[in-house]
């Protein structure tokens, strides 16, 4: 994110402060990528000559130096952003469609859906879900589903999309309009510098009170 600071100098427009140390954050480059997307009118879109611009730390004795910039909904290390992840596996598991017109109409392969519902299922146990609405709110958890979805990425992402509801509702703010997965995952990665990865180990989702710190 950007924050637009006052500063009587030629660069109004300035990087967020850093996260580690909160000191002030400079300009320091950029880089040409191509990811893959959903466009203002929900359509996955391939654009090829996004810029991502990078800052870095004014603290010399600051650990994290520098970081890529992402804005709106974009994510570190994917081609397919999340909002596209999270589309094509609700198309397959709420929209009944086979994994072959979820994989057309996401600009994927058949394997692509695979390997993000696998990626969903090891991000967080149902249960964990369940037992931290309930913590937020006693009749947290979301209203019954029938049937009840079997698929454990169903119940995933069910759950996460109704504890970003209660945290809305106890004040909590999370970026974006976007799923509530990807505005969960974005951030914790503004937060604490997580990344979940496709394709390697990632951490634990923060699927904790801290939330409620804000």
């Amino acid at each position: 994110m950007q924050n637009t600071r006052v500063l009587g100098s030629k660069y109004d427009i300035r990087p967020a402060p850093c996260r580690e140390c909160k000191s002030p954050a400079w300009w320091n480059g950029k880089r040409t990528v191509a990811p893959i997307r959903k466009n203002a009118d929900g359509e996955v879109v391939h654009e090829p000559e996004t810029i991502r611009h990078r800052a870095r730390c004014s603290s010399k004795d600051c650990p994290v130096g520098s970081w890529t910039v992402y804005e709106q909904s974009d994510y570190p290390h994917r081609l397919f952003q999340l909002d596209v992840v999270m589309s094509g596996l609700c198309m397959v598991l709420f929209g009944a469609a086979t994994m072959t017109a979820a994989a057309k109409a996401h600009l994927c392969s058949r394997d692509s859906i695979r390997r993000w519902k696998h990626w969903l299922e090891s991000l967080a146990d149902p249960r964990d879900l369940e037992r931290l609405c309930i913590r937020i709110d006693s009749e947290g958890l979301p209203p019954p589903v029938a049937p009840d979805p079997a698929e454990r990425s169903a119940r995933v992402i069910l759950l996460v999309e109704h504890l970003v509801r209660l945290l809305a509702r106890r004040g909590v703010k999370l970026r974006g309009q976007s799923s509530g997965l990807t505005r969960l995952l974005i951030n914790q990665l503004e937060r604490f510098g997580e990344v979940f990865y496709l394709t390697k180990s990632s951490p634990p989702l923060r699927a904790d009170l801290t939330f409620l710190c804000l």
